[in-house]
């Protein structure tokens, strides 16, 4: 069995198909979020994927890590399919609630049979509370 062939993954606010056009709209893009104090809490975040060579099922892993640990902080799945590999495999990944245990580098993944088959990284920071801009007192 060959290993399915990752075209994109994308990490954004926003992710939708426009009803009119059939085409994806991804809004927000991005590679860092912030946190006011860890653990955090990011509320809502949408990851866009696309695969080719992809025929019989497979087995295929989301997941975020932490690149310093490796841990995982998210991981789910199952089988995905379709019927010829020359087909393009479009999906988004609604996420709500990921918790981050620290700030620093995380890996966005898919993986197959515990190969990676794609990763982005994520950093993760402290938002820094705004100065007061001073002032009289």
């Amino acid at each position: 069995m060959e290993t399915p062939t990752v075209n994109s993954l994308i990490v954004a606010d926003r992710v939708y198909r426009d009803i009119e056009s059939r085409k994806w709209v991804i809004s927000g893009v991005f590679n860092t979020l912030g946190c006011k104090s860890f653990p955090g809490t990011y509320d809502w975040m949408e990851v866009f994927f696309q695969l080719t060579n992809v025929s019989k099922p497979v087995d295929l892993r989301f997941r975020i890590e932490s690149a310093e640990s490796g841990d995982s902080i998210i991981e789910f799945g199952g089988p995905i399919g379709s019927p010829s590999p020359l087909n393009v495999v479009e999906q988004k990944v609604v996420l709500r609630g990921v918790e981050f245990p620290e700030p620093g580098k995380y890996w966005v993944q898919l993986v197959s049979n515990e190969e990676i088959l794609s990763q982005t990284p994520l950093y993760v920071r402290i938002i820094e509370p705004k100065a007061d801009g001073g002032g009289a007192s």
